[in-house]
């Protein structure tokens, strides 16, 4: 167990001092009520409130971590137990019937002396992570890396797992949330991408291309790419030699702007604007050898071991380096330190909602993250299938389980797609990362009109 997360021990002692305060309070209202000339009013509301500072202290400590919880509890919880047992005492001398204090006394504190032990005991051993491993340095060299492996390294992108066949996953280019990769797979958010290495290059010469949603050699507003100019593009992203556009240049464009051309159907505003995100900003921001190896899986998805499509030059340095397939997955993983901003988009949310206080948050595939406002009224909808009670438990559920409750689209008249948001951020994000994404989204609100 780990600072930042909950320590189940700590947890159930609170909640066992707390049950000891309330049998000390039953006890001293049968004794009074057993007793004539005690007085009941004195004792029972000493004790009455001692239960209900033990009671507070057990709330309080649900919403601690392990660090403030030891803390919280040798500080104030043991305190007050001692408290307890102290006036319980005063009461039974007072009384002249200290015979009948019950055996609880003593088994109480034979259990907690050895818990209390326990727990420090364990707190003391050395405590490890289970955390992926650090990134590699980004400036590695890449030495004699094969285009098959670096064909896999842009699957790897896109899907996140390591292993051949890991297609439910995703990766850091969040692919899969909108695309499908195979034949007669559509689920509608996007173009399914089989054979998008052929359609490459013919659909540079398609009239619509040439002219929606702007002109070839038009800047496109929002990302200031030139389309169908590829040597004007970002020198960092740039293809060398040759000034004709290519299916590799096409494919590329796609990517850092994705509004250039939009494919029939799959656009908003008359298909003049995509909702796919530029890559390679916030809060994807692949590099460009990572750009580029997403381009030679794209190009050589469908033809398995042969490479004779990939257009793009192998890596010699920058980016991050290819290791040899273990099974595992490449998931990322917030622990909770980061800032607010840097989780989310570290976690991709800004692809499908509209986050307020977030720079760059404006994706519409999902809902607007409104849920101070909007928390509440989804929880008393009919169709909510959850649990929650208030906001924070609403958000906390929609993160671990979004299937609880899938939002209606106004705009479109329909549900937003069911299934869209990922169902992994529970092994994605630490418990005080689960706690401050909570905190921060419960507080969100549609900004003021006008």
């Amino acid at each position: 167990m780990l600072p930042e997360q909950h320590d189940i021990l700590w947890t159930f002692m609170t909640m066992a001092f707390t049950l000891f305060a309330g049998v000390t309070f039953a006890n001293v209202i049968k004794h009074c009520r057993e007793n004539e000339g005690v007085n009941t009013k004195l004792w029972g509301g000493i004790f009455g409130v001692l239960f209900l500072i033990s009671f507070w202290e057990t709330i309080h400590m649900f919403d601690l971590v392990q660090g403030d919880q030891i803390n919280f509890f040798f500080q104030y919880q043991v305190l007050t137990v001692l408290v307890i047992l102290l006036t319980w005492g005063i009461f039974l001398k007072s009384q002249n019937i200290e015979a009948q204090s019950p055996p609880l006394i003593r088994a109480f504190f034979f259990w907690s002396t050895v818990s209390v032990v326990l727990a420090g005991y364990t707190n003391w051993l050395p405590q490890q992570r289970s955390d992926p491993p650090p990134k590699p340095d980004a400036n590695q060299d890449f030495g004699d890396i094969t285009m098959e492996e670096y064909a896999e390294m842009g699957r790897v992108i896109v899907f996140g797992a390591a292993a051949t066949g890991g297609n439910k996953a995703i990766g850091k280019g969040q692919c899969p949330l909108c695309h499908t990769f195979d034949m007669g797979d559509n689920i509608g958010r996007c173009p399914n991408l089989f054979g998008v290495e052929a359609r490459s290059h013919t659909r540079i010469k398609e009239d619509r291309y040439m002219n929606e949603p702007v002109k070839v050699g038009e800047r496109e507003p929002a990302t200031g790419v030139t389309k169908g100019v590829p040597m004007e593009s970002d020198e960092a992203y740039r293809r060398e030699g040759g000034e004709e556009m290519t299916g590799e240049d096409y494919l590329r464009e796609s990517l850092m702007c994705p509004s250039c051309y939009v494919v029939k159907d799959y656009g908003k505003d008359g298909d003049t604007k995509s909702p796919m995100p530029v890559i390679s900003k916030p809060p994807i921001s692949l590099t460009p050898v990572e750009v580029n190896a997403v381009i030679a899986w794209l190009q050589s998805k469908e033809t398995p071991g042969e490479f004779a499509t990939v257009t793009v030059p192998l890596p010699t340095s920058g980016g991050i380096p290819v290791e040899e397939p273990t099974g595992g997955d490449d998931r990322i993983f917030v622990d909770g330190s980061e800032a607010i901003g840097d989780m989310i988009n570290i976690l991709g949310c800004p692809l499908c909602h509209t986050i307020p206080g977030i720079e760059g948050a404006v994706g519409e595939l999902g809902p607007k993250l409104h849920e101070k406002t909007n928390a509440l009224d989804r929880i008393k909808d009919p169709n909510y299938k959850g649990s929650a009670t208030n906001t924070k438990e609403y958000v906390r559920e929609s993160i671990l389980n979004p299937g609880a409750y899938v939002v209606f689209n106004e705009e479109a008249g329909e549900l937003f797609p069911d299934g869209l948001m990922p169902t992994t951020f529970a092994a994605q994000l630490s418990v005080t990362a689960i706690d401050k994404l909570v905190d921060f989204i419960s507080q969100t609100e549609a900004p003021p009109e006008g």
